[in-house]
């Protein structure tokens, strides 16, 4: 794979007549943040400028909320939508209000922990994190200070329940509770609530801004970055992206740690 821009065939169009894109929606780790887990100088510039064209730009991320802020706050003053906690919860990067939720109740959380197995395991809640007996600080995402529970407790829904597995579950084995699962990093399961999801939390900004995702260009590296890439006019992988995205792309581009999304911002938008 080279570091440049490549078109691609994804069985997609692209935008009708050449058109400029009116929404980047980019993931954060992996792809818009560097090795760092920083905004660079390059991005922040790139996507400032993009904005000052009249883009609008969505920060879609498995991050909480309270964990995307910390690390976007070069972006903030944009305009930015944030979809955090892999969908679940929708809003403004400068505004801590949420405008869309999407929750679990904790018998469901508890029914999907007895489907998984013995597992360690992580929740995300609209108040903070819990960590499981088992889970270890070196994946606590900031979150290492957070309490650390026996069980799931019943005074808060849940927003993602993280757990640590060696083998991706099936794809249904999580249907009996009515929740689904998605990953963002190997060996790690991120279950949420119906419509919890990136695409959906985008769809829902789109329709609120009377746009469709033909007018969208999607950055993204990881499996629970796919249905976004599926749905946009145009789906960009970063080159360090797993193989199931970048073959699900229409184009690829430089990796997060070469300033990826800055390069075909820079040659496409500005």
């Amino acid at each position: 794979m080279t570091s440049t821009d490549t078109a691609r065939t994804g069985g997609r169009p692209h935008l009708p007549g050449g058109a400029r894109p009116a929404v980047v929606v980019s993931d954060l780790d992996g792809t818009l943040l560097n090795a760092d887990h920083e905004v660079g100088e390059r991005t922040a510039k790139a996507l400032t400028a993009a904005v000052a064209t009249g883009v609008h730009l969505v920060l879609a991320t498995a991050r909480p909320a309270w964990s995307a802020r910390q690390v976007l706050l070069p972006l903030r003053g944009l305009g930015a939508s944030l979809v955090s906690s892999n969908g679940a919860v929708t809003g403004d990067l400068d505004d801590p209000r949420p405008r869309r939720v999407r929750a679990m109740a904790p018998a469901r959380v508890r029914e999907a922990l007895t489907l998984l197995g013995p597992v360690p395991w992580a929740l995300d809640r609209p108040s903070g994190r819990l960590l499981g007996p088992d889970w270890p600080d070196v994946l606590s995402s900031g979150g290492a200070d957070a309490p650390r529970v026996g069980q799931v407790p019943d005074d808060e829904d849940v927003l993602c329940l993280m757990a640590l597995r060696t083998a991706p579950p099936p794809p249904g084995l999580l249907a009996p509770a009515g929740l689904g699962w998605t990953s963002s990093d190997a060996g790690l399961v991120e279950v949420s609530a119906p419509g919890a999801d990136k695409r959906s939390a985008v769809s829902w900004l789109l329709e609120g801004r009377g746009l469709d995702w033909s007018a969208v260009v999607a950055f993204g590296d990881a499996p629970n970055d796919l249905s976004l890439l599926r749905a946009a006019a145009r789906g960009v992988a970063m080159a360090n992206a797993v193989s199931d995205v970048r073959s699900s792309a229409t184009e690829l581009t430089a990796s997060h740690d070469e300033d990826g999304v800055a390069m075909w911002v820079e040659r496409n938008l500005l």
